[in-house]
């Protein structure tokens, strides 16, 4: 059986999770509004889990937190499959675009005889330090 404290913290520590989308520059007043309208608990319910200044927290509370959460998860979810899905449709075009890179590496001279790398130094020398 869940303690009172342990609920509290996952409760806490679900608020930290849905806020960490909200940006690093928002403040806590802007953080303690946009969680109230996830939640749809007032910003003082949400400042007191913030801060963890319940010892019980009801029921109602509870399981608006956790509903807030599912949503969230559920909603990053699909971000990350969009994501995803994106990825390997650029891959796939660029997979199908450069497939056959081998014939670039060693072009022919104009006379048909395959042309070969420029032994020519280097402008810059041996190196950078030279």
């Amino acid at each position: 059986m869940s303690t009172p404290e342990a609920i509290a913290s996952n409760v806490q520590a679900n608020l930290h999770v849905i806020a960490g989308t909200f940006g690093a520059r928002a403040g806590l007043k802007e953080v303690f509004s946009r969680l109230s309208l996830h939640t749809g608990l007032t910003a003082g319910q949400v400042k007191r889990l913030w801060y963890g200044e319940w010892s019980v927290i009801p029921a109602h509370v509870f399981l608006a937190v956790q509903k807030s959460y599912r949503k969230h998860m559920e909603r990053a979810e699909r971000q990350a499959e969009h994501q995803a899905a994106i990825y390997r449709a650029l891959s796939t075009e660029w997979d199908e675009q450069w497939s056959d890179t081998s014939s670039y590496d060693a072009q022919p001279s104009p006379d048909g005889a395959p042309a070969a790398h420029s032994a020519a130094p280097s402008p810059c020398g041996d190196g950078l330090n030279t």
